[in-house]
């Protein structure tokens, strides 16, 4: 089976469904169904070569989603790229990616034309016309003009269970961005565990998703689809209208990451909104704050939170925290701070450097293996190599297993600080500095020393209205830290973040340069 099957599927069994919601426009599973099938035939008829990678640059939207759509149904292969992308990352992946054809929308005009000419005469664009006129400056052909003289009729997708659905480029915070090969198989993997732990998924049951499609939030439009779902789609973020759209639409699940649930819990109101359909807010990622996910439990209820913990080489599922678990007085409290458990289908240990298994509770890395990982890196094989070992990917996570399976991260294997020779993980330090009241977000590095060799730098964004001093945060994490509290504390009005809503801690080492 590839997704395509499941795609046509859908189709035949909610036809007059409610499938998409984005502000004023919607489709039903029979509009979408004809609008990506004509897609899948154009895409057929524009004479591209067998296993080709079409790319996209689309904001949030139904137009983006009927790409994914259309891009799968025709068995070549997506290359979706971040819609807060610059023009050396547009340059760098339609090359790197070997792209053929670009479909991308008006809206990025101006950055196709700091593309450097040459890489774009390359591929043929198909421009999506969002009101912004014709093309000036680069060669383009019409998106709806091709779409709508195209055929209608089902297309036969020869894609086998391992052919390549996408390459999934990861944000490249350091160094290049790394293609991440996805197969048909791995995608719909990640689909169905999905639904095992956030379902059952009803027909006409909404998903509220406002991350970017391109990366993490879109692995929740398949599944919420091939069940007869709804997912009402969010341009960009904004806290209150999250909470408008979620009380106006009866929303049964949100999936957010955690800074953007920070920023909801800050509503001054937001206890007032009332959304009896809600049944769970996913949230992943990156760790959320042990004292700010205790508060958002006691504004939204208990067991109406999810988290999960995966990475580009394993969407999406590595391991799970689920509702259960998400409560304010249960027998076990500390679980708050951990990843949760591993998935039904997955194995997760925690290794040596050597990759031997580690007893409970004893520092490690986190290692994955399962049907869901990547098949490896894009034109990479000795990376590839590097990171699947014996069958087990290396996530590069550092973290620890409980007795019952729990998995506790630390932080990533390059940010351990190492500080007077002691190795202390900014996990810990960001959760003691989220006790402070004042303190509204935070992150920790280890910054270049001369005594430490690193020093504990945490970066710290106060509450409105907060008169709290650097000296005052120190003074507090002291007597909870000891030797591991923060030496310096910045603090700023708001910390960088990365395209797909994390904290950029390599931004944060750039300033202190």
């Amino acid at each position: 089976m590839n997704v395509a099957d499941q795609l046509y599927r859908a189709a035949r069994l909610y036809p007059d469904y409610l499938a998409f919601v984005q502000d004023d426009k919607q489709r039903t599973f029979r509009t979408m169904d004809e609008r990506t099938n004509r897609l899948a035939n154009a895409l057929r008829a524009a004479g591209l070569s067998p296993g080709a990678r079409v790319a996209i640059l689309l904001e949030n939207s139904i137009d983006f989603v009927e790409a994914d759509f259309g891009i799968a149904k025709s068995g070549y292969v997506r290359v979706a790229l971040n819609p807060r992308s610059t023009a050396r990352d547009v340059a760098y992946i339609l090359a790197d990616a070997e792209a053929e054809l670009f479909i991308v929308g008006s809206h990025y005009d101006e950055l196709l034309r700091q593309v450097p000419a040459d890489e774009l005469a390359r591929v043929r664009i198909w421009r999506v016309d969002q009101g912004d006129g014709p093309p000036v400056g680069f060669q383009a052909e019409d998106y709806e003009t091709v779409v709508g003289a195209a055929s209608a009729a089902p297309v036969e997708c020869d894609a086998t269970p391992d052919s390549l659905h996408s390459i999934f480029y990861t944000s490249g915070t350091t160094g290049k961005p790394k293609g991440v090969m996805l197969t048909h198989s791995a995608v719909l993997h990640v689909t169905y565990n999905l639904l095992l732990e956030y379902g059952p998924v009803r027909p006409g049951h909404k998903i509220l998703l406002m991350q970017p499609l391109s990366h993490g939030g879109g692995f929740f439009l398949l599944p919420w689809y091939i069940s007869g779902g709804c997912s009402v789609i969010m341009k960009q973020f904004e806290p209150r209208r999250v909470l408008e759209l979620a009380r106006d639409w009866r929303i049964e699940t949100i999936k957010l990451v955690p800074t953007m649930l920070q920023r909801i819990l800050r509503l001054p109101d937001v206890r007032e909104f009332q959304l009896p359909n809600l049944y769970q807010i996913i949230y992943g990622a990156s760790p959320m704050p042990p004292e700010q996910l205790r508060e958002a439990i006691s504004i939204f209820g208990p067991k109406k939170f999810a988290q999960l913990y995966g990475q580009a080489e394993a969407p999406m599922t590595i391991t799970v925290l689920p509702l259960e678990d998400h409560v304010l007085d249960g027998p076990h409290p500390e679980r708050l701070a951990s990843a949760g458990r591993p998935w039904r289908n997955v194995e997760v240990r925690v290794v040596d450097d050597a990759g031997h298994p580690l007893p409970p509770r004893q520092v490690g890395e986190v290692v994955v293996r399962g049907p869901h990982m990547m098949k490896g890196y894009w034109k990479n094989p000795e990376l590839t190599a590097a990171t699947i070992r014996n069958g087990w990917l290396h996530t590069r996570d550092m973290g620890y297993m409980d007795e019952h399976g729990y998995v506790y991260l630390i932080g990533r294997k390059d940010e351990m600080i190492n500080s007077g020779g002691h190795m202390i993980a900014p996990a810990e330090v960001e959760n003691v500095l989220y006790e402070f009241p004042d303190v509204a977000e935070a992150a920790v590095i280890g910054a270049p020393d001369p005594e430490w060799g690193q020093a504990v730098t945490a970066f710290v964004v106060l509450k409105p209205g907060s008169r709290a001093t650097a000296d005052d945060i120190i003074a507090f994490s002291r007597e909870k830290l000891g030797f591991k509290r923060p030496k310096r504390v910045f603090l700023l009005p708001e910390l960088p973040k990365t395209p797909n809503g994390k904290i950029n801690k390599t931004a944060l080492a750039e300033q202190l340069r």
